[in-house]
């Protein structure tokens, strides 16, 4: 999924409050650990399922959780 993409898929899914008020809670989480939101961005454009694994891995356990959640959010 390219930037464009997600942006527009994140913009759509937003018209639900449900979602909104997760993935809002999820960013502020994100966003409070300092250059985090960049390598999300770059494992979000990650087409192979096994590759975008592989680099949430490397992620602190604090962050694989919220990563994860996000990326559950978002294909659910």
């Amino acid at each position: 999924m390219n930037p464009y993409e997600l942006i527009m898929l994140i913009k759509k899914r937003m018209q639900d409050p449900v979602f909104a008020q997760k993935f809002n809670a999820l960013v502020n989480e994100l966003n409070s650990i300092p250059g985090l939101q960049q390598e999300v961005i770059k494992i979000a454009q990650i087409n192979d399922d096994k590759k975008r694994q592989r680099a949430i891995d490397r992620l602190p356990s604090k962050v694989k959780r919220t990563v994860n959640e996000m990326f559950q959010l978002l294909n659910s």
